[in-house]
């Protein structure tokens, strides 16, 4: 008796491949990984089905399993089914689709055994102490201390300095011994008391409780400061009351910290994390830890929806909003939507949180698909901000700065509060510019301009990474009279330092937090209120909880009103909600002011009212004019080349391919160029399927998917399919 076992293959080959095993007595199971030949190379594949076929099958066209790694079967059957659904959601290949959802120590083959350390165990009572040593009777001590009077060898270190040789002595008097466990972080013991919730935060965790035993989505919309964190951890104290996992996401690295913290003073529980600002071992010691039951808590960014949860009870997603849940490389998922699968699959609620709900999530809440849950007040009883208007073409103390926003900022220093000014444009400057020949530096690799750095004295492109030395002289005229135009976080820290030398202004974005731990440093300073002026970009906008600012400034907000995006509006209004539910979330008032040259545009109106859901119902209304999601269902088939007729011909060809079949539910538009054709020294085309039926849309591409991927030009360019686009651009 043989075996055929059916592997994934990470790879871009949409198809399993078949191997052969004679080891018919081991005991084979989905989720195993394997070694296996392809081609020339040896790769790490993933058993996805197991065969027995007779001896006097003819396997010669088969190759055989070289090793099998697991003993037993390492990814869990809902894991392989969400996968599955993934690939065949997403059009994308099954092999790399593992190896997205993997840790990359599991996916590339390596150990998967729980990480153990070395614990010290007090034997038996010691009443005389006398006859030891004085590091003995330290150890002896502290060992007695500790719950159960066991402590792990690293602590006795931390505490005790070098102690190997008094620990060995003790163990030969066998006072104490010596035992192997598993390397978790210590639950915390001094858990803080419970925050009293109000009203509309018990009546939401009450009626979510309610929903406990089955698949039941809930929107949380609360306003900007409304507790919905609070209300997060009550759900997750009676979801581990249960003996229960919880899955929670959020949208950035940078609230990972913050976030973690909380729920560690108010639940005594087993905390994970999962996101790209750790180690490929620490991640893949986290995920063997939830995989076995023994992590309780799992907080993670957004691949972290794939992580085994044996004994799962609740997901939570914060800011779900949030366009960083959309994965826009290789798999394009959206962790929302696979999060939304996999709490249906498991029968379970799940909780998606925003003060700004998306399109989307408001759409079906209207549908009551969703239940709404609302949070119309601040937890803390502060009153919302007041928010003004300035309109950015009048007087001026700097480029992006106007004089009414420098006086509004000025008192504010002057009463010890601090301000934060939101500018969505790193760098120094946007534009490089020759005022004898206008001459602008733009970037070779792509149709972008090049950003100027003038702390690092260097111009960047911040689409392909491209750095050059900042030039002194323009490379057509030979002029030395460049001119910067427009302004980033950069310039407007040194504005601002020049205009208050005294005060500590803290600069936040991409370029002053690479360093690991630099984020989480400048919160901690800004929650000490070390600093008094606040300058940064979107990061700075998100879940953040600084008391002592009393002052937000909104400069260059015109962004996204005559957007060729078809969500531009929607993101603008969640971020410009976002980032003023910044201002005076303490005891002190808050006042915001948005500074743009559209004063008299009908959109503002509902974001100086704070009012949202009226911005929303006209997006709804707009969308559902033009058959856009949520009234349709969007794809883009992209592709990119070296050579601009070869992406564009390729997608001439599938246009070609698709309208073989007669689909009238399925409209297809194009190709066109991007809007951006030239990115990285790539020029880049793509192909819209628009439809009213989101079923048509998914067979067509079904049916024509092999054809599609049989074209000769594949092998000359890189191609994509992404379903639910988050933009057209």
């Amino acid at each position: 008796m043989n075996l055929i076992i059916k592997v994934a293959i990470p790879g871009p080959l949409r198809q399993c491949f078949d191997y052969y095993s004679k080891e018919c007595n081991l005991n084979w199971q989905q989720g195993m990984r394997v070694s296996v030949p392809f081609g020339s190379r040896k790769l790490i594949g993933f058993v996805l089905a197991i065969t027995k076929v007779e001896n006097n099958v003819d396997l010669k066209s088969l190759k055989a399993i070289e090793k099998r790694l697991d003993d037993k079967q390492l990814i869990p059957q809902s894991i392989i089914d969400l996968i599955l659904w993934t690939s065949d959601y997403y059009h994308h290949p099954i092999g790399d689709c593992f190896q997205v959802a993997l840790p990359k120590f599991i996916s590339n083959g390596k150990q998967s055994q729980i990480n153990q350390e070395i614990f010290w165990v007090l034997c038996s009572d010691i009443n005389n102490e006398q006859n030891l040593g004085k590091k003995q009777q330290s150890i002896i001590k502290f060992l007695k201390s500790k719950p159960s009077n066991k402590a792990r060898q690293t602590e006795l270190f931390t505490h005790l300095g070098q102690c190997r040789s008094s620990l060995l002595s003790l163990e030969k008097k066998g006072l104490i011994e010596q035992q192997q466990g598993i390397k978790q972080d210590d639950i915390n013991s001094q858990i803080s008391d419970a925050i009293s919730l109000n009203d509309e935060q018990q009546q939401a965790v009450d009626t979510v409780w309610k929903d406990d035993q089955k698949f039941s989505p809930f929107l949380l919309q609360g306003i900007t400061g409304s507790g919905k964190t609070e209300v997060y951890i009550h759900l997750a104290k009676k979801v581990l009351a249960e003996n229960k996992q919880v899955l929670i996401l959020i949208p950035e690295i940078g609230l990972t910290e913050q976030f973690v913290q909380r729920f560690k003073q108010k639940l005594s529980a087993h905390i994970v994390v999962l996101n790209s600002s750790i180690s490929d071992k620490e991640r893949t010691q986290a995920w063997l830890l939830a995989n076995e039951g023994l992590a309780q808590i799992v907080i993670g960014t957004r691949s972290a929806v794939f992580t085994p949860l044996p004994n799962l009870g609740l997901i939570i997603i914060d800011e779900e909003h949030d366009s960083s849940y959309k994965q826009q490389d290789s798999l394009r998922y959206h962790a929302r939507t696979v999060a939304l699968v996999r709490a249906k699959k498991q029968q379970i609620p799940i909780v998606l949180g925003s003060a700004t709900p998306s399109i989307e999530t408001l759409h079906h809440s209207q549908k009551q698909r969703y239940q709404i849950l609302k949070l119309s007040k601040r937890a803390t009883g502060a009153n919302l901000p007041k928010i003004r208007l300035i309109n950015s073409n009048g007087p001026k103390a700097a480029d992006a700065l106007s004089s009414e926003l420098f006086k509004a900022i000025k008192a504010e220093i002057t009463a010890n509060n601090q301000v934060l000014l939101f500018i969505n444009r790193r760098g120094y400057a946007p534009v490089l510019m020759c005022h004898q020949c206008s001459w602008q530096a733009n970037c070779q690799h792509c149709d972008a301009k090049m950003i100027v750095h003038q702390h690092r004295y260097q111009l960047r492109c911040h689409h392909c990474g491209a750095v050059q030395n900042l030039l002194t002289q323009c490379p057509s005229c030979s002029s030395a009279d460049l001119t910067t135009y427009g302004a980033g976080t950069q310039q407007i820290e040194q504005k601002l330092q020049g205009y208050f030398p005294e005060a500590r202004i803290l600069r936040i974005d991409k370029d002053s937090t690479q360093r690991v731990g630099a984020f989480e440093k400048i919160v901690n300073e800004i929650q000490q209120g070390g600093a008094k002026i606040l300058v940064g970009t979107q990061m700075l906008a998100k879940g953040h909880d600084f008391h002592d600012v009393t002052l937000v400034g909104v400069l260059d907000a015109d962004q996204g009103l005559f957007s060729a995006d078809f969500r531009a509006t929607e993101s603008l209004a969640q971020l410009i909600t976002q980032v003023t539910g910044r201002a005076g979330r303490g005891k002190k008032p808050g006042t915001v002011y948005i500074q743009t040259s559209q004063v008299d545009h009908p959109f503002w109106k509902n974001m100086i009212e704070h009012d949202y859901d009226s911005a929303a119902k006209k997006l709804l209304q707009e969308r559902s004019d033009l058959e856009m999601p949520p009234y349709g269902s969007l794809c883009v088939i992209r592709s990119r080349a070296k050579e601009q007729e070869i992406s564009m011909q390729f997608l001439m060809d599938v246009a070609e391919i698709l309208r073989q079949t007669e689909q009238q539910d399925v409209l297809i538009l194009g190709p066109v160029p991007a809007i951006m054709e030239k990115r990285a020294g790539y020029f880049r085309s793509q192909l819209l399927l628009t439809s009213k039926n989101r079923k048509r849309l998914h067979q067509l591409l079904d049916h024509h998917i092999d054809q599609i991927s049989a074209l000769k030009q594949i092998r000359k360019l890189k191609w994509s399919i992404d379903i639910d686009p988050i933009d057209l651009l």
